[in-house]
């Protein structure tokens, strides 16, 4: 599986493409590491689309990948324009997992890791200019993570920002379970969920202050898992999928 990784990794190295390798692959080697590949444009992230789809070594082996591949095909620009966000999932020999992404405002190898939440895996490597990035918190050890002092979201009081960066959440749990200790980054989400909690609106929006209720509501509940979470170390799958709904919902 390690020499698959490995080889994957370098196919893309050679790609004549602008973006970053990051991802649980630049970390110690541990069962089901994937590799996300980040482009700084949409056609950037076209280019290496083709590439990929045009070689037996990748495949597309999710019904839902397959379709979100066509419907990009045949619509590339509207897909982006709309979302913001195009991700496509293919897998190198059909074991090893590779996420293509494009993301709004995300052109630089330093744009991409420093939207990222936690510290262990701002690691990044630029296709183009051959040149690796580490945000990390070098004085920290490698399996103890912390929050990404380089993400601006962790210091805003606007309730979209942190409403967005709670989308990452999930990941503490995951990297628990692969032996790393994330109790300083739930910490913090903790910390923005109370900033939420405590919000009053100004505004005589019906929709805003309904939204309001909503995000305080289900943020709520957000951060009673988190802090059973930090007192038992263990979460559920059905706590993992409550998460998700109530976060996606705000």
């Amino acid at each position: 599986m390690k020499e698959n990784i490995n080889n994957a990794i370098q196919w893309i190295k050679e790609q004549d493409v602008k973006g970053c390798i990051t991802g649980s692959c630049l970390l110690d080697y541990f069962e089901g590491q994937d590799i996300d590949v980040f482009l700084y444009d949409d056609k950037q992230f076209t280019k290496l689309l083709f590439a990929m789809y045009h070689n037996d070594k990748f495949q597309i082996l999710d019904p839902l990948e397959q379709w979100k591949c066509e419907r990009y095909i045949n619509n590339p620009y509207d897909n982006f324009k709309k979302f913001g966000l195009t991700t496509i999932k293919f897998y190198y020999n059909t074991c090893v997992e590779i996420n293509i992404i494009v993301k709004k405002n995300c052109d630089n190898i330093f744009s991409v890791m420093s939207s990222f939440d936690m510290d262990i895996i701002c690691k990044g490597y630029d296709i183009e200019t051959k040149q690796y990035l580490d945000l990390s918190d070098k004085t920290s050890d490698d399996k103890i993570a912390t929050w990404n002092k380089w993400n601006v979201a962790f210091y805003s009081t606007e309730i979209w920002q942190i409403s967005r960066i709670l989308r990452q959440l999930e990941r503490c749990f995951k990297y628990y379970r692969r032996g790393y200790n994330t109790d300083a980054v739930v910490k913090k989400y903790i910390e923005l969920i109370g900033s939420l909690q405590k919000y009053n609106s100004i505004f005589s929006s019906e929709n805003f202050n309904e939204k309001l209720k909503v995000t305080q509501a289900n943020t709520l509940i957000v951060k009673q898992i988190c802090e059973v979470w930090l007192e038992t170390h263990e979460i559920s799958d059905t706590q993992i999928e409550l998460l998700k709904t109530k976060i996606k919902e705000i």
